[in-house]
């Protein structure tokens, strides 16, 4: 092996370039961006400011002009992170959608997007996880959040006809079964598929809740 080959494989990881002229949205987007990165590879412990700091070019101080409490930056960004899935679930909510079917669709097509379903993502909310059961503020946000998805789901099931299961049961397994698929998604995309995830979540819902025009062209 070359000199050259044994000293790229011993040095550690850059940090990443500062990018210049960006706007204070994109700066701390990118901040959060890396924060979830460190999570994932280092965990909440390894996760400190000047971790961050040396990952994304920038000074200590920056940190703390982009958030609030630079000593709450972990519990800051679960906070992001749970604010950005409701956003998304609500813009679907708030999509001129005609079949209450396709709303829930759409759904678990947001869920498992790139942008919800990537490794970064997965190891981040692990390590939230993880603090959600030993720190009060981190279980706060997550009941929060948690109450938050179910609302948006009791209201995308009441808009389809009345079914053998009530609407509060039935958001209760279609949170669930997004749970369960997504997490098996993301340990494993070989074994479960994205197309194949989205299927499931779609057979799922049209056994629990059939469209009436499929239930009179193939009555049983």
């Amino acid at each position: 092996m070359s000199k050259s080959a044994e000293s790229s494989e011993e040095s550690p990881a850059k940090p990443r370039r500062r990018v210049s002229r960006q706007t204070p949205t994109v700066r701390r987007q990118d901040l959060l961006a890396v924060t979830i990165s460190c999570l994932a590879r280092l965990g909440p412990r390894g996760t400190t400011g000047r971790e961050i700091c040396r990952q994304a070019g920038v000074s200590h101080g920056l940190l703390r002009h982009y958030f609030r409490n630079p000593d709450n930056l972990l519990l800051e960004t679960y906070q992001e992170l749970c604010d950005g899935m409701i956003a998304r679930f609500a813009e679907e909510m708030a999509a001129p959608q005609h079949d209450p079917w396709e709303t829930i669709d759409r759904f678990f097509a947001v869920l498992f997007s790139d942008e919800w379903s990537n490794p970064d993502i997965l190891g981040a909310w692990i390590a939230f996880w993880t603090l959600v059961r030993s720190n009060e503020e981190f279980a706060a946000v997550s009941e929060d959040y948690n109450r938050r998805l179910r609302e948006m789901l009791v209201a995308a099931v009441s808009r389809l006809p009345a079914g053998p299961v009530p609407v509060d049961d039935l958001a209760a397994l279609l949170s669930a079964v997004m749970d369960g698929l997504w997490l098996d998604f993301c340990l494993s995309p070989e074994r479960l598929p994205r197309e194949r995830a989205l299927e499931l979540g779609k057979l799922t819902l049209r056994r629990f809740a059939p469209r009436p025009d499929l239930v009179t062209a193939h009555p049983e």
